[in-house]
């Protein structure tokens, strides 16, 4: 199997809508979802939907994605370490998606502290995923500035668009 020169393919690995929508974001761009892992009923049935294999995250499903012949292993509002063996399922890179300006935000809850801190700006970053959380190299960043009335939900918000 492997790559196509139109698209890659890829597994995704979380529980919320953003997933489904970086899932469709991937679709629209020639990319060929294979795998979706996740406990959330709304992701397992949009998996379904698009073809892709279903896996529950607390079960050994590395060796059956590897399988599948994957690229890209990409991490969306996942909150699972990923041990080696998964990390290892894609032959290009496991990459997540943090809601927060890293290195500054690691962990959970960067667009709480960001607004606690009382920063101006916030931001996402997409990176490489390690054994350590967060402290991939950074693929992506996007700054954005804070508005003074800014509260949680709506930082949150901002962060998935």
């Amino acid at each position: 199997m492997g790559s196509s020169t139109t698209g890659f393919r890829c597994a995704l690995i979380g529980t919320e809508s953003l997933l489904i929508r970086c899932g469709e974001m991937l679709r629209e761009r020639g990319h060929t979802v294979v795998a979706v892992i996740s406990d959330a009923e709304s992701v397992a049935n949009w998996g379904r939907s698009v073809g892709a294999a279903g896996f529950l995250p607390d079960t050994d499903w590395a060796a059956p994605v590897a399988a599948l012949d994957v690229d890209y292993l990409f991490s969306v509002a996942n909150l699972r370490m990923l041990g080696p063996d998964k990390l290892a399922v894609a032959k290009q890179a496991a990459i997540n998606f943090h809601d927060g300006p890293l290195p500054r935000y690691a962990g959970i809850g960067a667009p709480v502290w960001s607004i606690l801190d009382g920063q101006r700006e916030h931001g996402v970053s997409w990176h490489r995923m390690t054994n350590q959380a967060d402290a991939g190299a950074i693929l992506k960043q996007r700054i954005f500035p804070i508005a003074p009335d800014e509260h949680v939900v709506s930082l949150n918000a901002r962060c998935f668009e």
